[in-house]
């Protein structure tokens, strides 16, 4: 097994990159239990496997330099494993970005347990017999909970391959009722001209996060499916803030979320956080009813294609060519977002 193989791995910290996500899974939790830092690098790519390559002792999985695992050598017999203790159980993930450097966010498993609890009392039901399918990668937090520790904790069936197409998408095996877990940049794009029959008669519910959604996306993922899709607001920060159903609805925050807006700008606080302090978010907001709407960020980060875009570095290499003598980037938020200089 997984958990007797990396007991005998080098060192204490691993970073755990699988495309399957049945073996990926298998791998996390053994090398929880094997008693090994786990970090999740967003990739398999040169700078991202660089940055993560000083934190932690060896590679596991599909990455170049991989320690191989010999599961031979492990123990044959099975055992009842023990709880994970939670003081001692962590993940480490990357936020998306470009120019805004990843930062390096340790989650505690409290944290994932919070999140998971309020994502099954404010979804749980709608998800009763259903198969769940992802189209992003569960390297990052909202891969992670949604197709991995959310289906596994409340005994749901996953789809181990990711969903790269909106062909495979179509092709969706089986025939139980599917969710699928997407982001805006796949909703964005699916063609009318594909058979999208036989995906709505099983479509159940369809996540979307990593960034806004377009109101125009919404109603053709509703046209073409029947099924529009759910909102969800956050960070790896933050982790799960709010939901919404419908771009021109305001958000609600999701169970045990608090939040507050502070000069003009939102706070939220919540068990899915490392403390119980309030946390300030760069996201602008203003309150409707119960809820809040988002008014963009205070910063000159931008979310392009759900990675995190810093202008005033597109700006600074624009002006470092030697091709300009000055430089002004901004977002276009058409019916996708785009980058103007």
């Amino acid at each position: 097994c997984w958990q007797a193989a990396l007991v005998a791995t080098p060192g204490s910290r691993v970073a755990l990159y699988h495309e399957d996500s049945l073996t990926f899974a298998a791998a996390l939790f053994g090398a929880w239990h094997a008693g090994k830092q786990v970090l999740l690098p967003a990739d398999a790519l040169p700078n991202s496997l660089e940055r993560a390559a000083g934190q932690v002792d060896c590679f596991i999985g599909d990455l170049p330099g991989a320690v191989p695992i010999n599961f031979q050598a492990a123990p044959a017999a099975l055992r009842r494993l023990s709880a994970l203790d939670p003081k001692l159980t962590s993940l480490v993930l990357f936020t998306s970005g470009s120019s805004g450097e990843p930062v390096a966010i340790s989650k505690a498993l409290p944290q994932l347990q919070s999140e998971l609890s309020a994502l099954e009392l404010c979804f749980g039901e709608r998800l009763s017999e259903t198969v769940i399918f992802g189209s992003v990668s569960h390297q990052h937090l909202y891969g992670l909970l949604f197709r991995i520790l959310w289906p596994l904790a409340y005994r749901r069936p996953f789809y181990a391959r990711r969903l790269c197409t909106p062909e495979q998408i179509a092709a969706l095996p089986g025939t139980a009722p599917a969710v699928l877990v997407a982001s805006p940049a796949q909703l964005k794009r699916l063609p009318k001209s594909l058979d999208w029959q036989a995906v709505r008669s099983r479509m159940r519910v369809v996540f979307s996060s990593g960034g806004p959604l377009p109101a125009a996306a919404n109603d053709a993922v509703e046209q073409l499916w029947r099924c529009p899709p759910i909102e969800i607001f956050g960070s790896t920060e933050t982790g799960g803030i709010a939901s919404r159903q419908g771009a021109d609805n305001p958000w609600s925050a999701l169970p045990g979320v608090q939040w507050r807006i502070v000069d003009e700008l939102l706070a939220v606080r919540s068990a899915h956080l490392p403390n119980a302090e309030w946390q300030s978010t760069t996201d602008r907001a203003e309150a409707v009813g119960a809820g809040f709407q988002l008014r963009g960020r205070s910063d000159r980060i931008a979310k392009i294609e759900e990675t995190r875009v810093s202008l005033s570095a597109i700006e600074q290499a624009l002006l470092a060519s030697g091709l300009v003598e000055a430089a002004k980037v901004t977002v276009l938020n058409e019916q996708r977002a785009m980058i103007a200089a």
